[in-house]
């Protein structure tokens, strides 16, 4: 088993995981309230399995070539200028994915002290996704790069991938 299939494996199972607890989460929140019984915590570890679940998808979306994009007009494009456009559109995801990873990490340790509200847990575990996703992602970006540049596509044009 290659490296990458164990890394999609890994984000897939993980992902998979925090969508099984947001949905637990969710349903104790709905039977706590219901019974007048709210736990204060539910809500808060929610949301932080959302920041997780977003950013960790986002991996997976990255990993699959399946996130959101608008190709109509891409696709229509000759075979060496289509490269180039998802070239230079992946390049400059890599640079904004980078930027937020640089200005990122140093809050991790600025905001260590802060606690949240209910859970008392340090605010970084809420922002870290935030920074691993985009990391993991402009890796993933590169990688593509260099496959475009090598003269292979990693996502083929919509008529040849719709039968």
């Amino acid at each position: 088993m290659t490296i990458r299939k164990v890394t999609r494996s890994l984000f897939e199972a993980v992902t998979a995981f925090l969508i099984a607890g947001m949905v637990a989460l969710t349903l104790l929140q709905v039977i706590s309230r219901f019974m007048d019984a709210g736990f204060e915590w539910t809500e808060e570890l929610a949301r932080l399995d959302l920041i997780y679940l977003t950013f960790f998808g986002s991996i997976v979306a990255s990993q699959r070539g399946e996130h959101l994009r608008i190709d109509i007009l891409v696709n229509a494009l000759p075979t060496r200028l289509r490269r180039a456009v998802r070239i230079a559109v992946d390049i400059a995801m890599i640079t904004v994915l980078m930027v937020v990873t640089l200005q990122g990490v140093p809050l991790l340790s600025r905001f260590w002290p802060l606690l949240s509200a209910s859970l008392g847990w340090p605010t970084p575990v809420f922002y870290f996704p935030v920074v691993a996703g985009s990391f993991i992602m402009a890796i993933y970006l590169c990688v593509d790069v260099i496959t475009l540049l090598r003269g292979n596509e990693t996502h083929p044009p919509l008529s040849k991938a719709v039968p």
